[in-house]
């Protein structure tokens, strides 16, 4: 697609449209096949190129709303764009209850919206034992380890991680913090942080207190979700965090921040803890506490492994098969598909969150 640099916020939404129907076409004509539907992720401007290319194209659309509409929706002309969409599409589907309300921020109370939170792929990340583990990645047995996951960016927090760890160190002693991820974007971020980190490794020599080991396949991830004796989320934003899941998944106990959709996935004191987005002395304190505590991870496991792919895949073709059943001019004009997330004001049980 083309992309006007300095207008892309605005622009891009449109510009995809035209490649996304461009692509429809070109596949109708040579396999002789038409689409029943368009499924589109995140908000700009895949929802909105997708919704304005099925109403040409006459196909229905589905939009899963992910945890970039908070900053997307920060311009007034793409929250404009943005929110004709939400009330244009045939069924909205959320990661997490924290971004329905979003959708109703922004498109309306009056939108319904499909609670789908994403799963985890039970033959990558499961539990294999803690001390098998850190064997297999050569980890000192004698340290505790702090595993984090994510970009390296801002908003996922690594720099507050850095900045509490001589704290927990003092507290506990030989504490190890593993920073796992992909360098995306924000070079000037990760100089600072690369800068901080480098401070606090000086003294320790041969045995650093933080490393940085960038991408990392599934399988090696497990691994180290495994061998952790704390996975820590500390984002500033989050929508429904993968990271969280797989941890889980491994019997991995977890202290995150209580933004997005982390207060739905640590929905007990048997999984981990929920600290202020902004307390740093609160952060510490809940990993030396956690730390310090015994974790049943078998019971973890078993709550982390119940949400895997295909649970995903059942629910989300249920809302296609809904979709499929009505003719697309009967929902389109209203972008209300079947209720499964009460507007605001009525709050949502526990069976309407899929655990």
């Amino acid at each position: 697609m083309i992309s006007v640099p300095g207008l892309s916020w605005a622009c891009d939404g449109l510009a995809y449209a035209r490649t996304l129907e461009r692509a429809i076409v070109v596949e109708r004509q040579r396999s002789g096949h038409d689409f029943d539907l368009i499924d589109a992720h995140f908000e700009y401007p895949d929802g909105v190129g997708a919704w304005l290319a099925g109403r040409r194209l006459g196909l229905p659309v589905a939009v899963t709303v992910r945890g970039k509409i908070v900053s997307l929706s920060r311009r007034a002309i793409r929250r404009m764009q943005i929110g004709a969409m939400l009330r244009g599409v045939d069924a909205l589907i959320a990661v997490s209850a924290s971004l329905a309300a979003w959708v109703h921020r922004i498109g309306g109370s009056d939108l319904s919206v499909n609670i789908i939170p994403n799963g985890i792929d039970e033959t990558i990340f499961h539990s294999t034992g803690q001390a098998d583990a850190k064997s297999r990645l050569g980890w000192d047995a004698r340290a505790r380890y702090v595993l984090a996951v994510g970009h390296l960016q801002r908003v996922k927090g690594f720099d507050q991680l850095v900045d509490v760890l001589p704290g927990v160190r003092r507290a506990m002693g030989d504490v190890r913090l593993v920073l796992a991820g992909s360098r995306r974007g924000e070079p000037r971020f990760q100089a600072r942080l690369e800068r901080a980190i480098a401070r606090i490794n000086a003294p320790q020599g041969n045995a650093p207190s933080i490393q940085f080991t960038g991408p990392v396949s599934g399988t090696q991830l497990n691994l180290m979700y495994n061998a952790a004796d704390l996975f820590v989320n500390a984002s500033r934003s989050e929508g429904w965090s993968n990271a969280i899941s797989e941890a889980l998944a491994a019997g991995t106990p977890v202290v995150a921040t209580d933004v997005g959709g982390n207060r739905e996935q640590i929905r007990s004191e048997e999984m981990g803890t929920l600290v202020s987005g902004d307390d740093l002395n609160a952060l510490r304190t809940a990993m030396i506490n956690a730390l310090s505590k015994e974790w049943n991870r078998a019971v973890i496991a078993a709550h982390g492994r119940r949400r895997t792919h295909d649970r995903v895949a059942e629910e989300v073709l249920a809302v296609f098969e809904r979709i499929l059943a009505n003719p697309p001019s009967s929902v389109a004009a209203t972008g209300r598909g079947v209720e499964t997330v009460p507007p605001p004001g009525r709050g949502a049980s526990a069976a309407e969150v899929p655990a």
